[in-house]
């Protein structure tokens, strides 16, 4: 990063009372405040290292051209947002980018709380610098007209007003932590790059900056006195600003509590002071908007590129464009805020107002059926891997003009599942050395002896888990539950619609309540695909077998792995078989329970189910030689989308 000679060096302040001295005012009535938090220790950060090529100057205070317009976070906790929204500014005026940049601060602070290190981060309660800096590289930065307030705006029918294709053309190029106590890394770091985005626990002497202002009509304000943070120690009060400049005494800082603080918003916090009570600081690049970012901000749905889905390439435009195909929910079922993909109610009407009729015209099918894809993963994703997942199913569908609608339910049952697992090695001993025979006899002790020690452990986290399933098919405010209303209320517009749904290991839980809530509402099901599914033979019996012999469910797959597969299934790690097994003998109460997708327990049941289909993998039509291979598997994928097209 080279110094592109910005700054100037200021001249020194003459103290004239007539010229310096700040007047005095009502002291502000608004409480600000101060809840930020610092980073914890993460060992992943880029340190920043101090370029030898740049000279620090005696003095940096930024000249009229490049001071930035102060900022108010009135009553809210988003002083993260409003201190990283100046830096965003300062870089894209410094830079030529945009001389009039107005970054909205509630979008950063949003992003902050939904990618922060914290639990519960999700209200206005404040965050850390770092989450709002992961906020930026993941979705850019929007400007301040499309999300004004607190409050996420509701998805726009068109592009051009949507705050996430706009935010894309502020990408995040790097960031850099800088140690707060190497003052020398700080002055190197805003000679080189002009701001430095901070935090640091406050106390009374910031509150004083309330009584006094600078006189508003000077543009050298700056070049006076300017008011100085008297030192204190910290109240435990963190709050985030700009460092903008410095002086012999301190770091020039930029507030976001307006005009009315300090020196028109402006004041010196002294060495002193940031030695005592500094949090955390870091500094940052601009990113390049590269040509494919372009072209995802410049549409409102997929890109097609002849007849096939054309998905970007890097990881956080990819997520864009696949985020308005998926339902996020939180375990309760109703509709997420955080993480990667947030869905709000206006992300559900967009999917069926503005992306099925897209597809539908796309696909020249006005008139005629279309299919609706609803598929649910399974209990062992988390997040990431259902977005890598997701990126697969959604264009696979796409392209087979089956359009289609990804699932998002907050499992992640894997880190659990290993985490009980280690625990239960540590306190056992396994067995080793013998003949095969003897080491399959001692394999069996040593399966059986961890479904006992699981039992109750994972007896309540299945529970759980099941019970958000539940919930998903019978709250009415759940995530489905407020999609299909939206469907219902565009029904007349919209046209024939075939309902197909896939589901993969406890993602068939999901669709089972899926399926009631559905066939409660007279919508016909003409497709239901289940991949290692681990609903109970008893739930599969109460929830989908009646309305599959109804002929409410037309057509039934499944696919599951052949007993071998079963035993031999190196998903659980130490627990030498499949998941399906450990859910069966320890996961339902510790208690022998028959699972729909363990061919042990399906076979007899299999003549007797009307219009069904059954593949045991792997072999021809299913590859996958693993519980959680089904999802990736693209043979399986194939068959499943074949099997909903009718063959």
């Amino acid at each position: 990063m080279a110094h592109d000679g910005g700054w100037v060096m200021a001249k020194r302040a003459t103290r004239s009372a007539a010229t310096s001295r700040p007047k005095q005012r009502k002291p502000s009535t608004t409480e600000y405040k101060r809840r930020v938090r610092p980073d914890p220790i993460d060992f992943r950060d880029l340190i920043y290292r101090p370029s030898i090529s740049v000279i620090p100057t005696l003095r940096l205070i930024p000249p009229p051209p490049l001071r930035l317009p102060v900022k108010n976070q009135r009553a809210t906790s988003a002083c993260t947002g409003f201190a990283l929204s100046l830096v965003v500014e300062y870089l894209l005026r410094r830079s030529g980018r945009d001389e009039r940049a107005q970054v909205s601060p509630f979008m950063l602070y949003s992003m902050a709380r939904r990618y922060d290190e914290f639990p519960g981060s999700k209200e206005d309660n404040g965050s850390s610098l770092r989450g709002a800096l992961k906020g930026w590289h993941k979705h850019g930065a929007c400007a301040s007209s499309l999300w004004p307030k607190l409050t996420m705006p509701p998805v726009p029918k068109q592009a051009v007003e949507d705050w996430w294709p706009d935010a894309l053309g502020r990408p995040l190029g790097a960031y850099y932590r800088i140690e707060p106590k190497q003052i020398a890394d700080i002055h190197s770091a805003l000679n080189e790059v002009g701001i430095v985005y901070a935090s640091a626990d406050t106390h009374a002497g910031w509150d004083a900056g309330l009584a006094r202002h600078g006189s508003p009509g000077r543009d050298d304000a700056l070049a006076g006195e300017i008011f100085r943070i008297e030192p204190r120690k910290g109240a435990n009060e963190g709050h985030a600003f700009a460092i903008v400049g410095y002086t012999e005494d301190g770091f020039l800082i930029q507030n976001s509590w307006g005009k009315g603080w300090g020196t028109l918003g402006y004041a010196i916090l002294s060495y002193q002071d940031w030695f005592e009570n500094a949090m955390d600081c870091w500094v940052t690049q601009l990113g390049v908007v590269t040509r494919e970012a372009d072209e995802v901000r410049r549409t409102n749905t997929l890109r097609v590129a002849g007849s096939r889905v054309a998905l970007a390439s890097t990881a956080s435009l990819r997520q864009h464009e696949i985020a308005a195909f998926i339902v996020n929910m939180e375990n309760n079922g109703r509709l997420s805020d955080s993480g990667l993909f947030r869905t709000q109610e206006s992300d559900l009407r967009a999917i069926v107002e503005v992306h099925v009729e897209t597809a539908r015209e796309r696909w020249k099918k006005r008139g005629k059926p279309l299919d609706i894809c609803i598929y649910a993963h399974g209990g062992l994703v988390g997040e990431d891997a259902a977005a890598e997942s997701a990126s697969t199913w959604i264009p696979a569908l796409y392209d087979a003009q089956i359009f289609p609608i990804y699932l998002m339910w907050e499992t992640d049952l894997r880190s659990t599942l290993v985490n009980m697992l280690e625990d239960a090695l540590s306190r056992q001993s396994r067995p080793v050395g013998g003949a095969r025979d003897v080491l399959a006899s001692m394999e069996r002790w040593w399966n059986r002896r961890l479904e006992r020690l699981l039992a109750e452990p994972g007896t309540k986290i299945w529970g759980e888990m099941k019970e958000n399933a539940r919930l998903i098919g019978e709250r009415r405010d759940s995530g489905v539950a407020l999609l299909w209303n939206e469907f219902a209320r565009a029904s007349r517009r919209l046209g024939p619609i075939r309902v197909h749904l896939v589901g993969h290991s406890a993602g068939s839980i999901v669709h089972g309540y899926i399926v009631k809530l559905l066939t409660a509402r007279k919508v016909p099901i003409t497709s239901v695909s289940f991949l290692a599914p681990a609903i109970t033979v008893a739930d599969f019996e109460r929830l989908v077998r009646p309305r599959l012999e109804s002929g409410a469910i037309r057509r039934y797959l499944q696919v599951h792995l052949t007993e071998d597969a079963e035993e031999a299934d190196p998903t659980c790690g130490p627990y030498r078989r499949s998941l399906l097994h450990l859910v069966s003998e320890s996961f339902e109460g510790g208690k022998s329970t028959p699972i729909l997708g363990l061919l042990k327990d399906f076979k007899s049941m299999q003549g007797a189910l009307p219009r069904t289909t059954a593949i045991a993998a792997p072999g021809a039509q299913s590859r996958s030689a693993t519980h959680g291979g089904f999802d990736d598997d693209r043979v399986t994928r194939e068959r499943v989308i074949a099997f909903i097209q009718g063959s």
